[in-house]
Formats: C-alpha cells, sequence, structure tokens
C-alpha cells in the first residue's frame, strides 16, 4: 500500500471520529438513524455512478 491509498483512509477515519458522536446524539431513535444512513447512501451512490459515468463517457 503507498501513502495515496494510506492518506484517505486515515483522513476517512479522523473524519468518522469527528463527526459520528454528533451523528449518534443527534439521531435518538433507531429508525431516525437509518433514515439519515439511507440518505446519505443514497447520495454517495449518485456521486460514485456520476464520476463512474464521467469517466466512462468522456
Amino acid at each position: 500500500m503507498n501513502l495515496e491509498t494510506i492518506m484517505p483512509i486515515i483522513y476517512l477515519c479522523c473524519l468518522m471520529i469527528l463527526v459520528g458522536p454528533r451523528f449518534l446524539a443527534g439521531n435518538s431513535s433507531l429508525k431516525q438513524v437509518l433514515s439519515n444512513l439511507s440518505i446519505w447512501a443514497i447520495i454517495v451512490i449518485c456521486i460514485a455512478l456520476s464520476y463512474q459515468g464521467y469517466y466512462y463517457f468522456i
């Protein structure tokens, strides 16, 4: 593994440590947590598909 692979992983872990407690405190019920995670999953999937589509068609 080179530095170009390790640095984004470290960045993502640090971001999750910073954002995670506030996210869990703001979502009091399991239904609300699952709803918010599903919304974020849809956003990430759309971004990933657009990124892949951009390089596929161009």
